[in-house]
């Protein structure tokens, strides 16, 4: 049409004849601006296209070589408008720019370097045959690229095979021996170098060939037997291939039996062993299939559980074997449970009562999807707090107890155990106070509603009132005038019960008791010993008293035995005196005058406190006796415990802070001169610091602590009284992060750490808070997050964190939710190159080695869509996969966008220098003719004007992407020499592509 059009103007200005006026004059064209052209660095890629980088353009664009530049590096096409690769090498050429109506052309030097390009590795085979003298050997090696050269490789018999100048090999023996072949890359690849082996055996062996085994049912533990022609070697070894799957069958290691794990494709290789001077069998592989069952072990257990509002529970299921949604069963109640996230089967409370919710297991590769339905009954709170002490306290007349009780949740109320005596004291149901009748031992149960949230609870503490001791029981030392077989009777005083009397030593020649009545008779003059014992009664306990009587001779003079007894406040005791005939008086020898007061009339002393003294006592005489005088010893030891020493309170009960000053309980009671200190173990004093002088305390953690009172005075032993201490933990005063909302930039398998968070007090977890797969990031408890691959297109580009702090020793536990989000990934991040995609195919060859029968694979994000399958299956052999993309004129201008489509495909290439092709995401190793490996994982890039939207890509200009694509290759880490490493499959490398595509 163009042609036509010039065409008829030529005829219409041939048509105006001779006297037409002269045509206009053409204005001058001015100076082109110039142009600038960027230095281009490629790899070499056979006939690819290169597009140099040129900013000024006006017109269009044509290329020529600098005179004396190397012409065979660069190809320029024979419109002179495109370059394509030849070689690699260096040369230099001239852009020029047509201009346009107005501007001059202008043209412009620069070189361009082409690097020589990654190669595949080589392949080479090993040889076995049997030995034949002097056979030559033919190698077969592919994927060389310049000359070959042949030799033995370090350290290897030289008595097996010979190898000349030429490459040629020559069978000398039999054994093995490792051969080094070296291909120098010729001019446009790199150098390479792989050892292959060479095995002469010295016979054939007869062995047997394996067939595969499909459409097994799955039934776990049953056994599938190998399926073979031929007849097997003595020996075998059976083992599933390397990388193969593992959870199909298991393999006896000898018999080659399997045991069914799960369903599934497998495949087992069969070693058969030669024996001794045959020539060793290959390996062979063959594959099991075994089909999906129904997952009849699946089961939803109904559920009972306690109301807590602030807690979220998770329902029980067993023989789960996919992902799982749970949802409220129609019809059923919905105000009893909230569910929270129906993946994870996770609850929250709303009420007490029932429901009834439905879930689904979507299966697995072993299982068949399945719904089961189960019954969730909220009851309401179990309450464990309640807490009594036991009581235990000496009787005392018209005394009043009160119960020590903490923990309850409702209202409380008290009674008797039906084992329990009913006058031992009386109790008040409402109060649990206690008026004590009488010693003894009750049980009292201490009961709590629990209110309207919580469940009864009830605790048992125990009210044991002991019998008095009897201080007061004594029976005084005495003296009397010997009358042969005159009855003593001893005189009790502050007896509570019927008092016995046993006399000591046999007597000691003084007395003599009958066996039967029990009567006492004086028999002689001296001392004698004398036991009493009062019987005591319900209110006192049994007490004794061992006297003496001392039986003075008929001539008597004055007599006065030493005095000595326990300490009782207002005790009376008798001075056992004898021989007196005049009046007396008393005079202070020695010791302390408070002890005693001293009653001569009345042969009295009246106990004040404990101690000792001496006095002297003078009897007057009279007519008939003389003066005389006697010392009166007095000794009066401690009583043994201080029966009045009370606390306030046996409990103390507060809330962790860190320094918080508690005060001891009151105390009543104390002695004359009395001193208290206060004592902690090494357990309670890891819970409170104790002032030993004043019983102050400090918290220093949550927890109990028991602490001991002790009283020490002049009139009793050392007086012990306990209390406890009970600190709570308290409330956690909640995680905090300086920016709740974190950032990082993406790249393949970066590892993010946890951000520093302050108030956290015990160990720190971290769990999702949304389910996230596996395949795109995965967060350890200790809050290291791996990003594998950024999200799909309406997925999430952040991650909802929840860290839980378990408050340690003195604090609740507490949880935050924080954001990581992701930003777009970016240059410089450990790309292996970042291209340009003009329109033609682009090719990718990864540097990244796999394993022989490893699985490897690829992604790509940043497109405006996700990555699609042709016919949505990922291992469709000879497929592709589809990718939307945008592109734009001007990038900060999206009215100037459209959209594209990309295909992608994983272009694995064999030895031979064929394809296999799959889609991008295909995860398997697909075998090469001959059942070879692939020797390298390649893309390919390419655009095709039948995929979506490209038909509508016909306006001219130059279109490029608001963001790179990022492809990258996913494989376990491997390095050559068939060592592999340990790990997972991970990210070994990426690119990131840029399109800049001109449309003319």
């Amino acid at each position: 049409m163009r042609y036509f059009i010039l065409l008829f103007t030529l005829l219409l200005t041939a048509c105006g004849g001779g006297d037409s006026d002269s045509p206009a004059p053409q204005a001058e064209k001015q100076a082109h601006p110039g142009i600038q052209v960027q230095e281009l660095v490629q790899t070499y890629a056979p006939d690819q296209r290169l597009t140099p980088a040129i900013t000024g353009k006006l017109g269009s664009i044509s290329y020529q070589l600098v005179n004396g530049a190397p012409a065979d590096v660069v190809k320029i096409s024979a419109d002179k408008q495109y370059l394509a690769i030849l070689n690699a090498g260096t040369t230099e050429l001239i852009a020029t720019d047509s201009g346009n109506s107005q501007t001059k052309p202008v043209s412009q030097r620069f070189s361009i370097s082409i690097n020589k390009a990654p190669r595949t590795p080589l392949l080479t085979n090993d040889i076995s045959q049997g030995y034949v003298a002097g056979a030559q050997l033919s190698p077969s090696i592919s994927g060389v690229k310049g000359s070959l050269s042949l030799m033995l490789a370090e350290d290897q018999p030289a008595n097996v095979v010979t190898v000349d100048a030429q490459g040629k090999i020559t069978v000398l023996g039999s054994g093995s021996v490792k051969l080094l072949a070296k291909d120098d890359g010729g001019r446009n690849f790199q150098a390479d170098s792989r050892e292959f082996q060479i095995n002469i055996s010295p016979a054939e062996t007869a062995y047997a060939t394996y067939q595969d085994i499909a459409g097994k049912p799955l039934i776990f533990g049953g056994k599938l037997l190998p399926v073979y022609s031929g007849t097997p070697t003595t020996e075998a070894h059976y083992q599933l291939v390397a990388g193969a799957n593992t959870q199909v069958v298991q393999v006896h290691p000898t018999t080659g039996a399997m045991n069914i794990l799960g369903a599934g494709e497998t495949q087992v290789e069969v070693q058969q062993v030669a024996p001794a001077n045959h020539t060793q069998v290959p390996v062979q592989r063959f594959s099991i299939q075994v089909d999906k069952a129904q997952n009849l072990a699946f089961k939803a257990s109904d559920v009972t559980t306690r109301f807590d509002a602030d807690k979220t529970a998770s329902f029980d299921v067993t023989g789960v074997q996919g992902k799982l949604h749970y949802a409220i069963k129609a019809g059923a109640a919905e105000d009893v449970i909230s569910i929270t996230d129906a993946e994870l089967g996770e609850f929250s409370f709303q009420g007490v009562g029932e429901t009834e919710v439905e879930v689904t297991d979507a299966g697995n590769h072993n299982y068949l999807s399945a719904t089961r339905a189960f019954k969730v009954k909220v009851e309401a709170m179990i309450a464990s707090s309640l807490q009594a002490i036991d009581i235990d306290t000496q009787y005392q007349a018209n005394q009043s107890l009160t119960p020590q009780v903490v923990g309850a949740k409702g209202k409380l109320s008290y009674s008797l155990t039906a084992s329990s005596a009913t006058d031992v004291v009386t109790l008040d149901s409402k109060t649990g106070q206690m008026q004590v009748l009488k010693p003894g031992t009750v049980a009292v149960i201490v009961k709590d509603d629990g209110g309207e949230l919580w469940t009864a609870q009830s605790q048992q503490f125990t009210v044991t009132i002991t019998k008095q001791d009897n201080s007061l029981f004594v029976v005084e030392n005495s003296r009397v005038d010997f009358a042969a077989n005159a009855t003593f009777v001893p005189q009790p005083s502050n007896n509570q019960g019927q008092v016995s009397y046993q006399v000591d030593n046999g007597g000691d020649g003084v007395f003599n008791q009958d066996p039967d009545t029990k009567a006492i008779t004086i028999i002689g003059a001296g001392r004698g010993w004398i036991t009493a014992t009062d019987a005591g009664n319900d209110f006192y306990h049994p007490a004794s008293s061992r006297f003496f009587v001392d039986v003075a001779p008929l001539y008597g003079s004055l007599q006065i035995s030493s005095v000595r007894s326990q300490y009782a406040p207002g005790k009376v005791l008798t001075i056992p005196m004898s021989g007196v005939v005049g009046s007396l008086s008393l005079k202070l020898h020695s010791g302390q005058s408070d002890v005693v007061g001293v009653d001569l009339a009345n042969k009295t002393l009246t106990v004040k406190n404990a101690g000792s003294v001496t006095y002297i006592v003078t009897d007057s005489g009279d007519a008939g006796h003389l003066s005389q005088k006697a010392e009166l010893n007095v000794v009066i030891d401690k009583g043994a415990e201080n029966p009045e020493l009370a606390l306030s309170s046996e409990l103390i009960s507060a809330v962790y802070s860190a320094g918080t000053k508690l005060k001891a309980p009151g105390v009543s009671g104390r002695g004359v001169d009395s001193q208290l200190s206060y004592y902690a173990d090494l357990s309670s004093s890891k819970v409170v610091s104790l002032n030993e002088t004043t019983g102050e305390m400090t918290v220093l953690a949550a927890g109990t602590a028991k602490v001991t009172v002790i009283e020490q005075s002049r009139n009793y032993e050392r007086t012990r009284r306990d209390f406890n201490v009970s600190v709570a933990k308290a409330a956690h005063p909640g995680l905090s992060l300086d920016e709740i909302t974190q950032s990082v930039v993406y790249y393949p398998d970066r590892k993010v750490l946890p951000p520093e968070f302050t108030n956290a007090f015990g160990n720190l977890t971290y769990a999702f808070g949304l389910q996230v797969s596996p395949e795109y990031a995965e967060l350890t408890s200790t809050g290291e997050l791996t990003l594998h691959a950024y999200p799909r297109s309406g997925d999430n580009d952040y991650f909802d964190i929840i860290v839980t702090d378990d408050g340690g020793n003195n604090y609740q536990s507490t949880s935050l939710n924080y954001k990581l989000f992701l930003k777009d990934i970016e240059p410089g991040l450990g790309e292996e190159a970042s291209l340009t995609f003009d329109g033609s195919e682009l090719q990718l060859v990864s540097p990244a080695e796999v394993a022989a029968g490893d699985v490897s694979y690829f992604t790509a994000i940043g497109g405006r869509g996700d990555a699609i399958s042709k016919d949505d299956d990922d291992e469709l052999s000879g497929g592709y996969t589809t990718m939307l993309t945008q592109v734009c004129t001007d990038p900060d201008n999206y009215k100037g966008c459209t959209f594209i489509t990309l295909r992608l495909q994983n272009t694995s290439l064999c030895s031979d220098g064929s394809r296999v092709a799959y889609p991008l995401a295909s995860s398997s190793r697909y075998t090469c003719p001959g059942l070879s490996q692939p020797v390298s994982s390649e893309v390919s890039i390419s655009m095709h004007s039948d995929d979506p939207y490209n038909a509508w890509f016909v306006n001219p200009g130059r279109f490029k992407t608001l963001k790179p694509i990022v492809v990258t290759h996913f494989a376990k880490p491997y390095r050559s020499g068939d060592m592999v490493e340990a790990g997972d499959i991970q990210a070994r490398a990426w690119w990131l592509i840029n399109l800049d595509i001109t449309k003319e």
